[in-house]
């Protein structure tokens, strides 16, 4: 049996630590990706590393952290709120909220942003 609530801390430490690849390790294969909502998903570990790649290439620190969980089955749902330091000195933040699909063996399956993933660029490429 998988832990959801685990797999949430294992994505958040990926964020944290910028690596594109313990990030990837997150999801499934097919993984649908939706970082945010309305924009066109992501499909599977690739799709997940160049998520990861738009973003790490302007960031030097970053630091999000999850709110209160909700386990539904195999669903989680929580807020989040992060700030991060681009290589240009700026301080980006942003929070949200995500929902999170995970398949038998633990891994997200389906995730769905609820946030402004633009602003949060835009601030980082002033």
């Amino acid at each position: 049996m998988h832990n959801p609530i685990q797999a949430v801390h294992t994505y958040m430490a990926a964020i944290n630590t910028l690596d594109a690849d313990a990030y990837a390790a997150c999801f499934t294969d097919n993984a649908e990706i939706h970082e945010p909502v309305g924009a066109p998903p992501a499909r599977g570990r690739d799709g997940a590393r160049a998520f990861m790649g738009q973003f790490a290439p302007l960031i030097d620190r970053i630091y999000i952290r999850a709110g209160k969980l909700h386990l539904a089955g195999d669903q989680v749902a929580f807020t989040w709120a992060l700030e991060a330091t681009g290589k240009n000195g700026r301080t980006a933040f942003a929070d949200g909220i995500d929902i999170m699909h995970f398949s038998a063996d633990g891994r997200i399956d389906r995730i769905q942003g609820h946030w402004d993933a633009a602003s949060f660029a835009m601030a980082l490429n002033a």
